[in-house]
């Protein structure tokens, strides 16, 4: 039995019964109460369809009966009535017969093995099936981890307990460690204020405060098992340059009883109660929101710490509209223009000798920031009435700065806006504004996994290459790995390094054999030869030779040999971000890593094996309009060949072999786009990118 199964029933009161089901109840009661408790044979008793339990029994919690009936005998007496045959019909008591026909057929029973029973008249058979299932309450939770740790005080073992009571060491294990959780939350478990998989993910901390203060803190959907969980082992984070903090201040969270720990290293400390500041962030964010929507119409409104993103939970749950595109009014359009005539004067004038560069700075700010004032006014208007009286908006944090995103959409609402085609237009409306979700963009194409599984060997020698002339980080990485498989062994993230005992730069060679002329395998080789002129004849057969070696010695030869064994080739881009090679990132962040001085794209390994269309596409995102254009009049393998020549000149690398962390170059079109995106998607490049002004009406 697992511990999410032990759920108590509630029972029906006795002011909701029937007067009718109350007497048959009372009748019943009372025919059992005069019922004295015989002792019969196991193989007189059967089972019958007046029984109202029809469903079979789970195999697993029968088996954990059944033992528990072995070990201390049928605790609770069958229902039974006579059947025409001389056999006796269990009304009451189905499942404690299955399991005692368990044990017969395991011979752990005989057919004479005596069972209490108490008997009553055919015609009543039903109503006591009835009567006493719906009466029958699982054991509570509660109970169970109070009694289970009782009997552990007196030296029973988890399988003993679980042997007499019917249950599973596992069970009884999970149990008796949720009964050293803070008496507080005990308490609420036996009201059921909390429920047993909130309890279960709030032990991940043994500090009872810790446990309190994540409960008392957390609400809605920050309640779920899993937030209580990660809320609940976040350790203390440095407050310097937190978005959270800055954006509730210091003040504000002090007083609200949040507090820091300062050290000698840091004039700002770290936050120590983690949970308070997103709980006080969460709150200013909601009632931001509340007066945006308020103010503007919009039928609900939320504040988070995070956007709204575009995959996972956020997918399943939200849809994002489009933002319509905005009108100004004439006196509107006529303010900008004349902004912008003022913006070309300031321009002209910057280039006169004796200009103040810093008066007109603050000139062109002043009217950026109007022009800005104006689109946002008219972006906001572009809303139409029908879509705010069912949409929403969202409030949040992006890059520390406060991000408002309109035109947010529960799903659960989509079905009745489909429906509505004539009576208020928001359908109408919706059909030209709504995300890919229903006119999907075309699929980006995608590239193969041959040409995946090279590029991304071409980058793993790379790191290899950069991680061998840096062995000091080499062994950070390896002493943390070796930590991880010795102090966390149950740990889920996987080892950076793949120490096998085998470099895996031939591997990458094999995949990528265009890289066998590149910069990272020239310095490789150049190592490996410089090395191997190093070690004396037969230096395999015995270590003796090392201890002459000094230690910076010892950790460059092993930095050199750890890095070969990094291994970061895949055959698919990852599911977040579309990465090549994404496990390498850490290691790069590491290293300070930049692909760009040792790769770059050739026709040979990048530009010859992608379609012209994707060449085109690689040109633009390099700022190369006119190559852009070019090659798509051009023969597949003289595209490939300009746009080797063209990108030569840059920095450009495929956005695939980038770290998520960094932003490509983009067309113009995009780039504003891009600005906006939020903190959250600047780390993960899969959340929503803001597309709209953060503008909030007055």
């Amino acid at each position: 039995m697992s511990v999410t199964e032990s759920k108590a029933v509630s029972k029906a009161s006795k002011s909701t019964r029937s007067p009718k089901k109350a007497a048959v109840t009372e009748a019943v009661e009372q025919a059992l109460a005069n019922a004295p408790v015989e002792m019969v044979p196991v193989s007189q008793l059967v089972h019958i369809a007046q029984n109202v339990r029809k469903h079979k029994p789970d195999p697993e919690k029968l088996q954990e009966l059944a033992a528990s009936i072995l070990s201390v005998g049928v605790l609770q007496n069958l229902v039974v009535c006579p059947m025409p045959d001389g056999m006796l019909g269990v009304a009451a008591g189905g499942r404690r017969l299955s399991a005692l026909h368990l044990l017969l057929e395991a011979g752990s029973l005989t057919a004479v093995y005596p069972v209490p029973v108490k008997i009553v008249e055919p015609g009543m058979a039903m109503y006591v099936s009835e009567t006493e299932n719906s009466k029958r309450e699982n054991m509570h939770p509660a109970d169970q981890i109070a009694a289970f740790a009782k009997m552990s005080e007196t030296g029973d073992t988890a399988a003993q307990i679980g042997s007499v009571l019917g249950y599973t060491t596992k069970h009884v294990h999970k149990c008796l460690r949720l009964a050293g959780m803070a008496p507080a939350l005990l308490a609420e478990l036996a009201e059921d204020s909390i429920n047993l998989d909130q309890l279960q993910a709030l032990s991940a901390t043994e500090d009872h405060e810790r446990q309190l203060d994540v409960w008392k803190n957390a609400y809605g959907i920050y309640r779920t098992p899993r937030e209580l969980r990660d809320a609940a082992v976040m350790k203390e984070v440095a407050a310097e340059g937190n978005s959270c903090l800055m954006f509730v201040g210091r003040d504000a969270y002090e007083q609200a009883g949040g507090g820091f720990t300062v050290d000698l290293f840091t004039d700002e400390g770290f936050i120590r109660d983690t949970v308070l500041l997103a709980t006080l962030t969460r709150e200013k964010l909601t009632g931001i929101a509340e007066s945006v929507a308020q103010a503007e119409g919009w039928s609900w409104a939320l504040g988070r710490p995070d956007g709204i993103s575009t995959y996972g939970e956020d997918a399943e749950n939200y849809l994002l509209l489009k933002q319509p595109e905005p009108v100004m009014t004439g006196e509107e359009q006529a303010r900008v223009d004349a902004l912008d005539k003022q913006l070309g004067e300031l321009s002209e004038r910057s280039e006169q000798d004796q200009a103040d560069f810093e008066t007109m700075d603050y000139a062109e700010a002043k009217c950026q920031a109007k022009i800005k004032e104006i689109e946002g006014d008219a972006a906001i208007r572009a809303w139409s009435d029908d879509v705010r009286a069912k949409a929403g908006v969202v409030v949040s944090l992006s890059r520390g700065e406060l991000s408002v995103r309109r035109g947010v959409m529960k799903r659960c609402d989509l079905p009745e806006i489909v429906g509505d085609t004539d009576k208020t237009g928001v359908n109408q409306h919706l059909s030209s504004i709504r995300t890919e979700d229903i006119d999907a963009a075309p699929e980006k194409k995608s590239l193969s996994a041959v040409l995946v599984k090279s590029l991304s060997s071409e980058r793993t020698l790379a790191v290899q290459a950069a991680l061998a002339e840096q062995p000091q980080m080499a062994l950070v990485i390896f002493v943390h790995d070796c930590l991880k498989s010795t102090f966390d062994h149950r740990s889920y993230t996987l080892s950076t390094l793949k120490v096998t005992l085998h470099a895996k730069t031939g591997l990458m060679l094999d995949n990528a054999p265009t890289s066998a002329d590149g910069l990272a395998m020239q310095h490789l080789t150049a190592m490996h030869e410089a090395w191997q002129k190093l070690l004396p004849e037969d230096w395999h057969k015995s270590w003796d030779w090392l201890l002459t070696w000094d230690t910076p010695q010892l950790i460059a030869i092993m930095g050199y040999c750890l890095a070969k064994t990094l291994d970061g080739a895949s055959e698919r881009l990852s599911d977040k971000g579309g990465k090549a090679g994404k496990d390498l990132e850490p290691v790069e962040a590491l290293l300070n890593f930049t692909l760009r001085d040792w790769w770059q794209p050739t026709k040979a390994n990048f530009f010859g094996r992608i379609s012209k269309e994707l060449i085109s596409d690689s040109l633009s995102q390099a700022a190369l309009g006119g190559a852009s254009r070019d090659v798509l009049k051009m023969k597949k393998g003289d595209a490939a060949e300009r746009a080797e020549e063209d990108i030569s000149k840059t920095r450009w690398v495929p956005d695939c072999l980038l770290p998520v962390t960094d932003t490509p170059v983009l067309p113009e079109s995009d780039a504003v786009t891009a600005a906006d995106s939020d903190e959250s998607t600047a780390a993960t490049q899969d959340a929503e990118t803001p597309s709209e002004s953060t503008h909030i009406a007055a």
